[in-house]
């Protein structure tokens, strides 16, 4: 059986008992060490850009705070790490509040956006590109934010590793999956292999639904979840969040491979009952048809990104980062509905929240329908 702590936890002042209970938790259930007295320790959050913790984007300060009490009881030597989708970790981290966690702490905040990464393979991806830190961290903890993601439906434990992946090397990981969410979960989930998380932990006090991963809606979803095993985790989370866990392609994959089988997993700690999120736009658990149907025709029916021209600034930073060269700069910027793979990197890092992502529909994508834009 894998376990999966549950711990109610309704206001961030008490992040720190609320991380204490779920671990011991999982020590109860399993008495192998979370970290090695006196080892190197990388604490890995989601700093996806630079954002308030009051945006529901990152993971709270209160959280990495608890997390580096935790190790530092352990006796590991903590360092906090992350490659934001936007700017230097520094400056993410300093927003997010997370800089004063680790200088309190004493703890460093590492870059791993820097250098090309080292080479590494999976049983069922030959070759990554994954920071040499990270990879050879012999302990990793992932603190990971509960949110929705257009692409990937939910952003959850096994998504966040993704922020090990240097720098502009996520651009070509993007464009090597294209449109197909299935690869790209692929990759999801062989970085989690490589990288083998001791610990995930997921940040769901105030989570976020609707056009995530950053101008979704902040939701009072009141847990803390964790876990040794980061899939485990995705699928009871994603239940709990009111989807079909099959709707979030690196749950499916890790289900259809054998890596989960979610008779296996078991809930431990407090109760709690499935929250109906508002589902991303465009995202595949956007699409109230039944499961085997979906699975059918999702590659036809996503939709490219729609720029407001009124909150466009013209700073170029979505054909900057648009894997597939799919965006020419303007104000707002041209798409190339052809050349789109339907990433929606644009929508995740715009600065001003300009991009939305139409729903999806049951037309194939040469018709078009009205979306919901926030």
């Amino acid at each position: 059986m894998i376990a999966v702590s549950r711990i109610v936890c309704t206001d961030y002042r008490a992040a720190a008992e609320a991380f204490r209970s779920a671990l011991e938790l999982l020590t109860r259930e399993c008495a192998d060490p979370l970290a090695g007295r006196g080892e190197p320790l990388l604490v890995k959050p989601n700093l996806l850009a630079p954002h308030a913790p009051d945006k529901a984007v990152t993971t709270h300060p209160a959280v990495v705070d608890a997390a580096l009490s935790a190790a530092a009881d352990l006796g590991a030597r903590a360092v906090v790490a992350d490659s934001p989708g936007l700017g230097s970790v520094q400056r993410a981290a300093r927003v997010a509040g997370i800089e004063e966690v680790c200088r309190r702490h004493g703890v460093p905040i590492l870059d791993l956006g820097q250098g090309e990464g080292v080479e590494a393979s999976a049983r069922s991806y030959r070759s990554l590109r994954v920071a040499r830190e990270a990879l050879e961290a012999p302990w990793l903890w992932n603190l990971a934010k509960w949110k929705t993601h257009t692409m990937m439906g939910l952003t959850l434990g096994v998504k966040n590793l993704f922020g090990c992946v240097p720098g502009k090397r996520k651009i070509a990981a993007h464009f090597r999956s294209g449109a197909d969410g299935r690869a790209f979960a692929r990759q999801l989930l062989a970085l989690e292999e490589v990288l083998r998380p001791a610990l995930t932990v997921l940040d769901g006090v105030v989570a976020m639904d609707g056009p995530g991963p950053a101008r979704g809606r902040p939701v009072k979803r009141g847990l803390l979840l964790a876990s040794r095993d980061a899939s485990a985790l995705d699928w009871e989370a994603a239940r709990l969040s009111g989807f079909d866990p099959r709707d979030v392609p690196t749950v499916d994959l890790a289900m259809r491979e054998g890596r989960l089988d979610p008779g296996e997993v078991r809930p431990v700690g407090d109760p709690a009952e499935p929250m109906a999120f508002e589902p991303p736009p465009g995202s595949p658990c956007d699409w109230p048809i039944p499961g085997f149907l979906k699975r059918l025709v999702r590659g036809i029916v996503s939709r490219p990104p729609r720029f407001d021209p009124e909150e466009c600034t013209g700073c170029g930073v979505c054909v900057e980062s648009c894997p597939a060269g799919a965006l020419r700069q303007g104000t707002p910027p041209e798409v190339s509905q052809e050349i789109c793979i339907r990433c929606y990197c644009c929508q995740e890092l715009c600065p001003s929240g300009a991009v939305t992502v139409p729903a999806r529909g049951v037309t194939p994508r040469f018709f078009t329908r009205k979306g919901r834009p926030r």
